[in-house]
């Protein structure tokens, strides 16, 4: 817990996780290691090395995924216990649901200057602000809104 965020101003904590990603990685992980158990060879092992320390950073972000904290003056994104962006409420102008495609990728995204995405599925609650564009993953992005709302005081649905 950071000293300045006292726990009576966080309003809701989400998390949206790519467990299936998670173990698709782990999977992709297994034939390098198996090369090299069959085929040991001093450049394979580094190699292995390499595409290990990656693929499991990948797997690590994947499982434990995106965390996202509602406080009552922002709405702050964690990934494995940093925190990667904070929005403060001021800058949210408007937020709705929005599909996301497949072949826009999974993870952290970025396209251009100030926009950012950090998702793993087709679910995203897409943040304009004053700083650019923020698309928050979920698997009920209904809980997103609603939590948006308790921050910025908006009334999104009747």
């Amino acid at each position: 817990m950071e000293p300045n965020i006292l726990q009576s101003d966080v309003l809701a904590t989400e998390t949206h996780c790519g467990k299936r990603w998670a173990v698709f990685i782990l999977a992709a992980m297994l034939a390098p290691a198996l090369s090299v158990a069959l085929y040991p060879r001093r450049p394979a092992s580094f190699a292995l090395a390499v595409v290990g320390v990656i693929g499991v950073g990948a797997f690590l972000m994947a499982w434990g995924g995106f965390q996202y904290r509602f406080l009552r003056d922002a709405v702050e994104i964690r990934m494995l216990g940093f925190r990667l962006r904070t929005i403060p409420k001021q800058q949210i102008l408007i937020y709705s649901i929005e599909p996301w495609a497949f072949i826009r990728g999974n993870g952290i995204r970025g396209f251009g200057s100030g926009s950012r995405a950090y998702t793993w599925g087709n679910k995203v609650v897409h943040i304009r602000t004053t700083n650019g564009e923020v698309y928050l993953g979920h698997d009920d992005p209904e809980r997103i809104i609603r939590n948006l709302d308790l921050v910025t005081g908006f009334v999104t649905r009747g």
